[in-house]
């Protein structure tokens, strides 16, 4: 099979995948390796020949072997190479002239910054913010004295609790330090091998790539556990009397070691992601991989890009933090944090803000890299040898969003990755202090997330009560805050869906005109529901996947039928009638034939309003 030519810089540009830099050049690196990949359908011979050529040993696979995802291109093999002399700079330099190498880098070097009854819980202002006072914190993790919070300025998991408390049928892998998993709050909800799963044995807990080993226990003494606070906010035990609760009361998580007191290395981080995969492709139904760690003064790395795109390849959404050094993510050089800076479809990337709704000083921003915040600030949860405990950073804001994630797949498990990340951010407060700082302009409410992306409302939020006294228009202002939609009609009921290009604009008898009022100026999100057939759950909820039904309801499963969230998109409106025309097609494809939805849910100022909805057909 002839050797595919290699991809120039600028190619690689206009694909948007990392390209050498200055930077790269500088960043510090393992002496004596380098990562490199082959072109597909270069030989094995000829895969030696280049090893033997720039003085290196046989190289070695990062993690286990994964399959391609249907549909995709092969992603290149990621290799450790051992270099038995020469400097690391000249063997990576020779091999990317080479036509047959995919792409060559050295291995970096990388430091990471970092209503239940559970008695803690009153300390969790992230999930529900009373206005409580917390110690406060900044990134040097010492605690000042407490200091009042914003009432409402949170996740909103407490509300999103009377809709869904978690699921264990969905998996997180918490790709950090590891994972205490004896710890009395953690334990019910750590993954356990049933045996051969990633090459380890029954009865352990997730995958250790630094040891290439199956013992994934934290054993972090910078933070006193920085896998095991991360995975508390995920998802510690709640209502279970112990401690604080997760965002999930259950879930899955599903621990990967790759880093030790903050440290380690490019082919270790690749190593985890890849199994993660491969543990994805054998049947654990991993759909969130959380990295806490983003690294100022890394180069970006093709090996790392690759990684993270295998995993959106197989429907695993990856959340990484911004970054605490204050710095602008979107500004190329030295202080550039990677992986938040990649922007990949299947990435989500986070800074922080405290109990008031700011964006601290020290927390890294980015208008085109970070997607959106969540509370990072004085956040109480797990740490090792059964402890608790305040953290405070961006790595905190990550697990808040990894968290939420989780929370809304158990509410909607047939959610595609794409329309996971797209209610997530299209679903944030929209907050001042964070506008021109963030792609949303908004801060993390779960809750929001679950009433967008599925058929369940989350209890509407409290309105602020006007304080007093104050001049007659803004008590007015104040008393008219939640937005009203009425009147929402499309015409015709029954149309197929519209042709490509402006005739899709144009076209009278294809698409319909969505005509609806509302009673200010605000972002209306709108949710594209499917009637399609489905099992009743345990719990007799009607559970609809993108596969119809193929075999006959018995016992507990029976038939029924409900609507399949097929897609959302937002708008910004104005008062009174807003009018546009909803064609038919979702990301360039006509919908199938059958009864639909449009559900539309207005926001103004972080408050929401009532959800209203319109039925039609889309024939054929």
């Amino acid at each position: 099979m002839a050797v595919l030519p290699a991809l120039s810089a600028a190619a690689l540009a206009l694909m948007g995948a990392p390209t050498p830099s200055v930077a790269s050049a500088r960043a510090a690196y393992r002496r004596g390796v380098a990562l490199v990949a082959f072109e597909p359908g270069v030989s094995a011979a000829h895969r030696h020949a280049i090893e033997r050529a720039v003085a290196g040993t046989r190289a070695s696979r990062l993690g286990p072997p994964i399959k391609t995802a249907p549909g995709r291109r092969p992603l290149p093999e990621p290799l450790l190479l051992h270099l038995r002399r020469g400097t690391v700079a000249s063997a990576v330099a020779r091999l990317r002239g080479l036509r047959a190498v995919a792409y060559a880098e050295p291995d970096y070097l990388m430091h990471a910054t970092a209503i239940p009854n559970d008695p803690g819980y009153g300390s969790q202002w992230a999930d529900e913010n009373t206005g409580q006072a917390v110690p406060r914190q900044d990134q040097s993790e010492e605690l000042g004295p407490p200091q009042p919070g914003t009432p409402g300025a949170d996740d909103g998991a407490h509300a999103a609790w009377d809709v869904t408390t978690g699921s264990r049928a969905i998996a997180v892998g918490v790709v950090d330090t590891g994972v205490d998993f004896d710890h009395p709050d953690l334990a019910a909800n750590v993954w356990t091998n049933p045996g051969g799963v990633g090459g380890c044995p029954q009865g352990t807990h997730g995958y250790n790539a630094l040891t290439k080993g199956c013992n994934s226990h934290d054993e972090d003494t910078t933070y006193g556990g920085h896998g095991t606070h991360v995975a508390g906010i995920i998802g510690a035990v709640g209502n279970n009397g112990t401690g604080v609760t997760g965002v999930n009361w259950q879930t899955t998580l599903l621990p990967v070691k790759w880093l030790q007191n903050g440290s380690s290395e490019t082919s270790a981080f690749v190593t985890a992601l890849q199994w993660l995969v491969a543990v994805k492709q054998a049947g654990v139904n991993v759909r969130v991989a959380n990295d806490s760690d983003s690294f100022s003064g890394t180069a970006r790395s093709q090996a790392v890009y690759n990684a993270i795109q295998s995993l959106g390849e197989n429907e695993v959404l990856f959340v990484t933090s911004a970054g605490n050094t204050g710095t602008n993510d979107d500004i190329q050089g030295s202080g550039q944090r990677f992986p938040c800076s990649y922007g990949l479809p299947n990435e989500l990337c986070v800074t922080t803000t405290d109990n008031n709704d700011q964006l601290p000083d020290w927390a890294s921003y980015g208008a085109h890299t970070v997607d959106l915040a969540a509370p990072g600030v004085s956040i109480y949860s797990t740490l090792n040898e059964n402890g608790y405990g305040y953290l405070t950073g961006t790595s905190m804001s990550a697990a808040e969003v990894s968290g939420a994630a989780a929370l809304v797949l158990s509410a909607n498990p047939s959610l595609s990755t794409a329309a996971l990340r797209a209610g997530i951010v299209q679903s944030v407060d929209a907050l001042p202090s964070l506008q021109g700082k963030v792609a949303s302009g908004g801060r993390l409410d779960v809750c929001k997330a679950i009433t967008l992306v599925s058929g369940w409302s989350c209890p509407p939020v409290p309105v602020p009560p006007a304080p007093a006294p104050q001049a007659s228009n803004e008590v007015r202002a104040a008393n008219s805050l939640r937005p009203a939609i009425g009147r929402l009609t499309i015409s015709p009921r029954a149309f197929a869906p519209a042709r490509r290009g402006a005739a899709a604009v144009s076209a009278k008898a294809r698409g319909a005109k969505v005509t609806y009022t509302d009673s200010q100026p605000s972002v209306a999100r709108f949710q594209l529901l499917a009637l399609r057939p489905g099992f009743r759950d345990r719990r007799g909820r009607c559970v609809v996947s993108v596969r119809p039904p193929n075999r006959p309801a018995s016992g507990t499963r029976r038939r029924c039928t409900g609507y399949l969230l097929l897609g959302v998109f937002s708008r910004r409106d104005g008062a009174g009638t807003n009018r546009f025309r909803l064609t038919g097609r979702l990301d360039g494809r006509a919908l199938a034939g059958g009864r639909c939805h449009l559900r539309a849910v207005p926001t103004f100022r972080s408050v929401s309003g009532a959800a209203v909805s319109a039925a039609f057909s889309i024939t054929r």
